[in-house]
C-alpha cells in the first residue's frame, strides 16, 4: 500500500491561486515562512528550505485578503516602448523608433533608438541611467564641495523602497536611477541628504540642518514627494 506522500515543491514552482498566481523561494537565511509582493507585483511565497515550501504556502492561504488588498494598491506597469512620454531631469522625452540606431539620442524632444520589444526597452534604461549618473554626479560634486569634501564615488542601483545610501568612510554614495525621473529639485534634495551623510551619518537634527543648508531651502515638499509619489516610478520598465 502507498505510503500518503505530501506534494514536493521546489524553488521557483508557480502555483496558481485563483485571481493571483504566488511563486516559491527559497532563502536560507529566512525565518520561518513569509509572503511578500515584490517590487513588479508578483506574489512570493518564502521559506528556509524547500522542505518548508508547503507551509510558506499554506500560510500564504491564510493571507488571501491581505495579497487582494496589496495587489490592488500595486502601480500598473509601463513598458519603456514608443509612444511613452517620460519627465526626464524636468523635460518632456516622447519614445520614437527609429530603425538602425542603436545607441538612443535626443531630438526635439523625442528619444529615438530601435530593436525588439526587450531590446528597445533595455536601451531606453540604459539611456536614463546615464543621464541619471550624469546629473547626479554634478549634484553630489557641487554639494561636497561645500563641505570641503572632494573625490565622491557616485554610482547607481535599483531597489525599490530606497533612493539613496551613503558609505562615509569610503566617500561612496549610490542612488536609485529613477530619481532622474523625479522633479529636478526631488533629485536636488536626494543628493543634498546623502551628501550631508558624508559628514552626518545618521539623522540627527544636525544632520537635517546640513541637508537645508546644502539644498538652500525647505526641503520637506521634496522629502514629502519621494514618500508620497516616489512609487510611481518603479511602474517603468
Amino acid at each position: 500500500m502507498t505510503a500518503w506522500l505530501k506534494p514536493s515543491f521546489k524553488d521557483g514552482d508557480t502555483l496558481d491561486f485563483g485571481p493571483y498566481r504566488v511563486r516559491l523561494a527559497v532563502n536560507p537565511r529566512a525565518r520561518g515562512v513569509k509572503v511578500r509582493i515584490d517590487r513588479l507585483g508578483n506574489v512570493v511565497a518564502t521559506a528556509g528550505k524547500p522542505g518548508k515550501l508547503a507551509d510558506a504556502i499554506a500560510f500564504t492561504r491564510t493571507q488571501h485578503d491581505w495579497i487582494v488588498k496589496q495587489l490592488d494598491k500595486c502601480v500598473q506597469l509601463e513598458r519603456f516602448a514608443p509612444g511613452l512620454v517620460l519627465n526626464v531631469a524636468g523635460l518632456s522625452v516622447t519614445l520614437a523608433e527609429k530603425p538602425g540606431v542603436i545607441s538612443p539620442r535626443l531630438v526635439d524632444g523625442q528619444l529615438l533608438t530601435s530593436g525588439d520589444e526587450a531590446t528597445y526597452a533595455r536601451r531606453v534604461e540604459r539611456w536614463l541611467r546615464q543621464q541619471a549618473l550624469k546629473a547626479l554626479t554634478r549634484e553630489t560634486d557641487a554639494y561636497a564641495l561645500k563641505l570641503g569634501i572632494t573625490n565622491v564615488k557616485s554610482s547607481l542601483f535599483d531597489a525599490k523602497g530606497r533612493w539613496g545610501s551613503c558609505t562615509p568612510g569610503r566617500k561612496a554614495i549610490r542612488y536609485s536611477w529613477r530619481v532622474i525621473l523625479a522633479p529636478p529639485a526631488v533629485l536636488s534634495y536626494l543628493s543634498a541628504h546623502e551628501v550631508a551623510h558624508l559628514r552626518h551619518p545618521d539623522h540627527s537634527p544636525r544632520f537635517w540642518a546640513e541637508v537645508k543648508s546644502l539644498y538652500g531651502g525647505d526641503y520637506r515638499p521634496a522629502r514629502e514627494w519621494l514618500k508620497t509619489q516616489g512609487q510611481e516610478l518603479f511602474k517603468y520598465q
